[in-house]
């Protein structure tokens, strides 16, 4: 079903389409009834034409009603019958933090670093608290309000610790963004809390470096270097950067997730005590690579699908944004 700016849905008039993927259409709208301003998410027909794919979208409506935490986006569903299917959700009127890096170039703030970074373990925290691995953890992800605090939202790829499995063929095995994704997940697994800490290390690698912890030509090559690279401390690009932060971020990008901190609370923890932190209070030293995903035959077929699937969500993405365009001209 199609929506168009000044189209009233419910009690909801849709100002502003705000996002678009292939699964869902995100909508700034006005509550009618008291003024507010709030945000629709509807999924799209080709979501709702999926059984599998729609339980997907039930989940996340399930996890975001369990959820309410200053740094998690809330939910503002009630209980009224609805015309059709979608989620209300608290508006921010400020950008990703994606959009806030773009706007403001050059190095983060320090003390903007550390407060970000605790915000994030704090969202992080409450979230695996309430079972929920969050799994595609990003800077697209997480909004930064108008005061400056930040909120992690889109629980599209989301899991509730202890549900079954969903997968689509459409879908690539391993969820999640090359820059940030943890090793396991690349690998195909399903991932757990320390796959969200491994995201929050990237992350926060990013906010302290200016840049995220591997790069490459290609979103492969990333990948591979998830696999097999050591990361640089932060700190090789921002020599100001205080040494405990550099423990703290490398421990959290460490490749197996055994090798990590195991729960959010113990990030807190260190990042409460920067200043007592040494270099060898975790180990450090390089890992060995995980398999190189191209050199065997298992591997090598998930790579595949991994590619397949990634490329096909491209190639339907691509042709709903030239089909719109068309209608549009």
């Amino acid at each position: 079903m199609s929506h168009a700016a000044g189209a009233v849905v419910d009690s909801y008039e849709l100002e502003e389409l705000v996002g678009k993927g292939g699964f869902a259409e995100v909508w700034r709208a006005r509550d009618q009834r008291d003024g507010r301003t709030v945000v629709l998410k509807f999924p799209t027909p080709e979501l709702l034409a999926d059984p599998v794919i729609f339980q997907r979208y039930q989940r996340e409506i399930a996890i975001w009603h369990q959820l309410d935490h200053p740094g998690v986006l809330a939910c503002l569903d009630d209980e009224r019958r609805r015309s059709e299917p979608y989620i209300v959700l608290e508006y921010v009127a400020g950008p990703s933090l994606r959009g806030w890096l773009n706007e403001h170039p050059g190095p983060v703030p320090l003390d903007l670093v550390l407060r970000w970074a605790r915000e994030l373990a704090e969202a992080l925290a409450y979230l695996h608290s309430k079972g929920v691995v969050h799994r595609d953890l990003k800077p697209e992800n997480i909004l930064v309000t108008p005061d400056g605090h930040l909120k992690v939202a889109d629980f599209g790829t989301a899991i509730a610790l202890g549900a079954r499995r969903l997968t689509w063929g459409q879908l690539s095995p391993a969820l999640g963004t090359p820059d940030y994704m943890s090793p396991e997940q690349i690998k195909g697994r399903r991932g757990d809390e320390r796959s969200d800490l491994y995201a929050w290390g990237a992350i926060v690698y990013e906010l302290a470096a200016g840049r995220p912890p591997f790069e490459g030509d290609s979103w492969l090559a990333v990948m591979g270097q998830h696999l097999r690279a050591h990361p640089a401390p932060p700190s090789r690009w921002r020599p100001e950067l205080p040494a405990g932060l550099d423990v703290v971020v490398l421990h959290a990008l460490r490749r197996f997730p055994e090798h990590r901190y195991q729960r959010a609370e113990e990030m807190l923890h260190d990042l409460d005590r920067l200043h007592e932190l040494a270099a060898d209070t975790y180990p450090l030293d390089a890992e060995e690579p995980i398999d190189d995903v191209a050199t065997h035959e298992l591997q090598g077929r998930r790579l595949l699908w991994l590619v397949v699937g990634v490329a096909v969500g491209f190639l339907t993405l691509a042709a709903l944004v030239i089909g719109v365009a068309v209608v549009v001209h």
